[in-house]
């Protein structure tokens, strides 16, 4: 009998979170993603090609499988816990200093609950979102400290979810679209999108889907069939990079998140989390002593 609850367990596990890509309300555009897609062959060629960028890629999700199988993460320790953070650029500054404190086992528990849970994955995001402490006071500084600890917590449940299983789970970090603020890669693909006044898509998971499911269609016809799901993640990243790099001259962003010194693929490798750690080896990822 144990076989059968094994294979029931499983045909469980790929019925959960099947995610049928929504009806999207703006298409993207096929020329904008050809002119985007070319630029960004043209910028890794000297960096190892496409190639060289998949493998990193495919080392975190070999990183995020082990970690994640239910047995590792039910022991992980704040070390492991790190390992993963380390990957991630927007939590890495944010969320360690959080995890002081925090009983490892409680973390570890509501990623589980993210990862294997039943509620919807809408549902589980946001759970995992606010598991997360933030501080009381209704102050603009208190508040946009606040919102910057949830972005950092939904970008590192978001990419569990994808480096996991990349080919279940689009990537739904707010930098590919945060429906909030309006902004992300996904808006890079429509014609004339400074000229839009109402937000083109919404959150849900269908609609991070509908994207990638697009964005796969595009690289099809490119003649790119195999390892689709890190091409369209270089694709989104170089298009949120070459927006910042676009508002650099007047706003400095690039040079606030990357550092003056980065190189055209530098910013790309950043938000993908595959860039190298410290030359030291010391990791990047810090945590206060609880005195």
């Amino acid at each position: 009998m144990l076989w059968r609850k094994k294979q029931a367990d499983k045909d469980a596990a790929a019925e959960r979170d099947v995610i049928a890509p929504a009806s999207l309300p703006i298409p993207p555009d096929p020329g904008v993603f050809a002119s985007k897609f070319e630029q960004l062959l043209e910028a890794v060629e000297d960096e190892g090609g496409v190639q060289a960028f998949v493998e990193a890629l495919n080392v975190k999700r070999e990183l995020f499988a082990r970690a994640l199988d239910v047995e590792v993460l039910r022991n992980m320790t704040p070390e492991g816990m790190d390992a993963l953070l380390e990957t991630v650029f927007t939590a890495r500054r944010k969320l360690p200093e959080l995890m002081v404190g925090m009983q490892q086992a409680d973390v570890n528990a509501v990623i589980e609950a993210l990862v294997y849970g039943t509620e919807p994955l809408a549902e589980r995001m946001q759970t995992f979102m606010e598991f997360f402490p933030v501080a009381e006071g209704e102050d603009k500084a208190t508040q946009k400290a606040n919102q910057k600890i949830r972005r950092a917590a939904w970008d590192f449940g978001a990419e569990m979810l994808h480096f996991r299983e990349p080919e279940k789970y689009p990537l739904m970090a707010r930098w590919v679209w945060d429906v909030n603020t309006v902004s992300g890669a996904m808006r890079e693909f429509i014609a004339a999108n400074d000229t839009l006044r109402e937000s083109p898509f919404d959150g849900r998971p269908e609609t991070f889907e509908a994207v990638r499911q697009w964005m796969a269609e595009q690289l099809s016809a490119a003649g790119f069939y195999r390892d689709v799901p890190f091409l369209v993640d270089m694709v989104l990243g170089w298009a949120y990079t070459d927006y910042m790099r676009a508002m650099s001259s007047s706003m400095g962003l690039i040079e606030a998140e990357f550092g003056a010194k980065s190189d055209r693929t530098e910013p790309l490798r950043k938000i993908l989390g595959i860039d190298p750690a410290r030359r030291s080896g010391q990791s990047r990822v810090k945590r206060e002593t609880v005195h």
